[in-house]
């Protein structure tokens, strides 16, 4: 695992960076015939184009960092997992509808979505250079593409804000201050 990621909490704000961010969408509307064929092409064209993959396939993947609990996954916090792309995928249908329980107000929880064709998933270059998310929309379903979330106005600020706050969620201040000093200079030897 890389040390010291963008953390997830951060990479979900990307939503709101606009185009000058070097953001770019690939959308799907509903009523399009192949939604999930058309959302997956959109996905992986992002994806490869703006540098997702390591060598290997590998990026990082935002993933529930406990086992399903529905009264207590209201907050559960996620955690990047290293994971490799495989020859066979299907990440805006398949993988957005693995269902891992039920919340306590009867709506279906699903890995990467709420059901397939419903996506809502984090993904992050190995070193933090590229973010791609996967939203719904009200008129359909989109990924979208940063690069360089963490020098963007919204990331920075959020990231700033949850340093200096977040007594309530200790794991995000612990990695908004990881995040922060990553760039940091070493100690100097015998200082």
């Amino acid at each position: 695992m890389p040390e010291a990621p963008l953390p997830v909490f951060a990479v979900v704000a990307t939503v709101g960076c606009g185009r000058e961010t070097g953001r770019r969408d690939a959308y799907v509307g509903f009523g399009e015939p192949d939604l999930i064929g058309q959302a997956n092409r959109g996905w992986y064209e992002l994806a490869t184009s703006f540098g997702l993959f390591d060598a290997d396939r590998e990026f990082l993947l935002a993933l529930p960092a406990h086992r399903y609990n529905p009264r207590v996954d209201l907050r559960q916090p996620y955690v990047w997992r290293r994971v490799r792309l495989l020859d066979d995928w299907d990440v805006m249908g398949a993988a957005c509808g693995i269902r891992r329980g039920r919340s306590v107000l009867g709506f279906d929880h699903c890995l990467l979505g709420s059901r397939a064709g419903r996506p809502e998933f984090s993904m992050l270059s190995l070193d933090s250079t590229v973010s791609v998310v996967g939203t719904t929309w009200q008129g359909g379903i989109s990924s979208l593409a940063v690069p360089n979330p963490g020098d963007t106005e919204p990331v920075r600020r959020l990231i700033d804000y949850e340093a200096s706050q977040a007594e309530d969620m200790p794991e995000q201040r612990l990695d908004a201050i990881a995040w922060l000093r990553r760039d940091a200079p070493a100690a100097a030897d015998g200082a």
